[in-house]
């Protein structure tokens, strides 16, 4: 909770009245404690002896001092000394002194007196110096720690005004610096304190002169960064600011270097953030234009290539012949359609275009129907599936989970062994439903196992083969749009294994009248 503390200059009236209070009590107290001391000492004189005595007014004068201060230890010892005289030093009932000890006596009693008080304001100031610190050191921490959280400059804003009302008790408003150095209001704050109604062009002239300003009732901070100015905080009390003091001074400057520190975090969050992006984007672009020209350029060349032969020299082609070159043109032509589809898909996926359409699905026929998409493929590759007797129904979307399973196999396909068999196997495991794709070839480098999954990212192994580095990254996306999870890793001896982890719900029921009736 924040503190609603306002150290000035809200308190400043409420402070010095009690402090008026407290004076006039003290001294009140140094002029009733000689008199207390003496109707205490007065019953006790024959018996106690004026040494004695004297050690009372000292314990009197010295409680007043320690209790009151200075001042009203002084008027307690100097009026000590008279009554002393009067009542104890003989002669009595008068106010001469005769002995030296009583005198030497009192000389020592206003001495202490002195002393006492004097260390007991220093101790009181250093005290108070010590509280004040401890409050603005509470209040700077506060402020940081809210402005570490703000995630933009309306947060900022937002944190600064609250703040300066809580510490300050006066209205506030952040005007933050555009490119061009020109103030801007802050387009969002509705808050009952924050300041309204300011002149824009006085706050301007403020800023571009980067000085502190001060007013009966209003107050300019320019706020500076490590590396340029960030804006203006500009504040305005009921009443008059109180004198700048150097406790205050630094106070402020640390308030406001805060607040400039968070802005520039954000300036420098920002430029960095559109830095990223733009690296990003320019390696994106490269890697889909570098794909795409390699693997849109093979097919083109060899329909256009087919095409050719086809015009040209029909008439001396033989049928067989020319249904080869109508069969590299299909072919050419399908390949080229699976890119632009997978391209299609995975912008659509990125962009969360493409909406789930989940329902209770078994995997057997989704593993089936997948297997009858790829039998061209395969040809005589052998496809070994292990599929557990307990596999419920899933919820999910039974094109997508197809998709994933063809991109997996064509994977195992092309980078394993003519021949070598594919394994599918699918299993419950730890309360979630565990397919793996399994191939026996060379496996993944080391490193690699979840780069794979980036969008356009090949192997040093892969530039052979076909591809823009789009099908895995296309299994990632559905997969963990299924709320599930895919990896990539090893297996001892044999080739890569791919593991998806899909999660299970309870499986729809069956009405009772309807299975009685199927038994």
């Amino acid at each position: 909770m924040r503190s609603q503390h306002h150290p000035e200059p809200d308190n400043a009236a409420a402070s010095g009245a009690l402090a008026d209070r407290q004076r006039m009590r003290g001294y009140a107290w140094g002029v009733a404690a000689p008199f207390l001391c003496t109707l205490v000492d007065w019953p006790l004189r024959h018996w106690v002896g004026q040494a004695g005595i004297l050690m009372t007014y000292l314990l009197g004068v010295f409680l007043v001092a320690s209790r009151c201060g200075r001042g009203p230890s002084l008027i307690a010892s100097l009026l000590t000394a008279p009554l002393f005289a009067f009542y104890f030093a003989r002669p009595i009932f008068s106010f001469a002194i005769h002995d030296l000890e009583n005198m030497i006596g009192l000389t020592v009693m206003i001495v202490v007196a002195n002393v006492t008080g004097s260390l007991l304001e220093k101790s009181k100031l250093q005290a108070e110096l010590a509280r004040q610190r401890e409050i603005r050191a509470s209040a700077l921490y506060r402020l940081s720690k809210d402005l570490a959280a703000a995630q933009d400059h309306e947060s900022v804003g937002r944190i600064a005004v609250e703040h300066v009302h809580d510490e300050f008790g006066a209205a506030s408003v952040l005007l933050n610096a555009d490119a061009d150095d020109r103030l801007q209001f802050p387009s969002s704050l509705h808050l009952p304190f924050s300041l309204t109604g300011i002149d824009l062009a006085e706050a301007q002239r403020m800023f571009e002169a980067r000085k502190f300003k001060q007013e009966n009732h209003t107050a300019y901070y320019p706020l500076k960064g490590s590396r340029a100015w960030q804006g203006i905080l500009i504040m305005h009390a009921a009443k008059p600011f109180p004198a700048q003091s150097p406790e205050r001074a630094a106070f402020l400057d640390t308030f406001c270097h805060l607040i400039a520190q968070a802005l520039e975090r954000l300036q420098l969050a920002a430029q960095a953030k559109e830095a990223t992006l733009q690296a990003e984007t320019e390696a994106m672009r490269n890697a889909l234009l570098s794909s795409i020209s390699h693997d849109l350029r093979t097919p083109l060349t060899r329909i256009i290539g087919a095409a050719n032969a086809l015009i040209e020299n029909d008439t001396d082609l033989e049928p067989s012949e020319r249904r080869d070159f109508k069969y590299i043109v299909l072919e050419e032509a399908q390949r080229m359609s699976e890119l632009t589809g997978k391209l299609l898909d995975m912008a659509r996926l990125s962009s969360g275009e493409i909406v789930l359409h989940p329902d209770w699905n078994a995997l057997e026929e989704i593993v089936g129907s997948a297997l009858n998409r790829l039998e061209k493929h395969l040809q005589d590759r052998p496809v070994r599936t292990v599929l557990a007797d307990n596999l419920p129904l899933l919820w999910i979307d039974a094109v997508l989970i197809e998709q994933v399973l063809v991109n997996l196999v064509e994977n195992a396909i092309k980078y394993s062994p003519a021949g070598s068999p594919v394994d599918i196997c699918a299993q419950i495991q730890d309360g979630r439903c565990r397919l793996a794709v399994a191939d026996y070839g060379p496996g993944i480098a080391k490193g690699q196992e979840t780069k794979i999954f980036e969008k356009f990212y090949r192997g040093a192994c892969e530039s052979d083969q076909s591809g823009v580095g789009l099908g895995l990254a296309l299994c990632k996306a559905i997969v963990e749009a299924h709320g599930g999870l895919i990896r990539a890793g090893n297996r001892a001896g044999k080739g890569a294994e791919f593991v998806i982890l899909l999660p299970l719900r309870d499986p729809p029921s069956i009405d009772e009248p309807e299975t009685q009736g199927c038994l």
